[in-house]
Parts: structure tokens; sequence; C-alpha cells
């Protein structure tokens, strides 16, 4: 099929595998690649753990993370440090994940 010289193709979004439902973003906790579909709060919230994660460590070194926080794990090797109530949610938003993508 041709396109008239003034008309755009645009890819239907909605149709794509791995587009969250509306409403939700993609997290991207531990790169581009993570696709989990949480609410823009919690991305934001994972953004601001991945740049804290330093000084909740022992040492550059050590992944231990200081008292009062616990590796994330949004992925197995997730080891941000962040608060414990953080780490459920990121549990539960793991466990809910599929039920938040387009088409689910």
């Amino acid at each position: 099929m041709v396109l008239p010289a003034t008309a755009v193709a645009v890819p239907n979004l909605l149709s794509q595998p791995d587009t969250c439902k509306s409403g939700y973003v993609w997290r991207e906790a531990t790169g581009p690649g993570d696709h989990v579909c949480v609410t823009p709060g919690v991305r934001a919230q994972a953004k601001d753990d991945n740049a804290h994660a330093a000084a909740r460590r022992v040492s550059p070194s050590d992944p231990t993370c200081i008292s009062g926080y616990v590796w994330r794990e949004a992925t197995a090797n997730d080891l941000v440090c962040v608060t414990p109530g953080t780490r459920t949610q990121t549990k539960d938003d793991n466990a809910h994940a599929a039920s938040r993508v387009q088409g689910s």
C-alpha cells in the first residue's frame, strides 16, 4: 500500500506485546530493559533509589546495605539498597507485571 505524501505511518502501540496499559510506565529500575509496568510514582522512586545507591552501601566495593536498607531485587542481580517497603512494592509490581501489559 502506498501512503499519500501527507500521511504518516504510525505504529499501533496498543498492539505491541510490551506496551503498558494506560496509567502505567516501564519501571526501568535496572536499566532500559526493565519493562515491568508500574505507576509513574514507582518509576520515579526507582530512579531516586538508583541515584542514592552508593550512599546506602557499606562501601563502594561491598554491596551490603547499611542498616535500615535491603536489596530491591527488581531482578535477580539488582543490588540497589532501598527501604523494606520499597522492596515489598517491587515484589508486588513483579507479581502483577503480566496484568499491566496491553492485551492482558
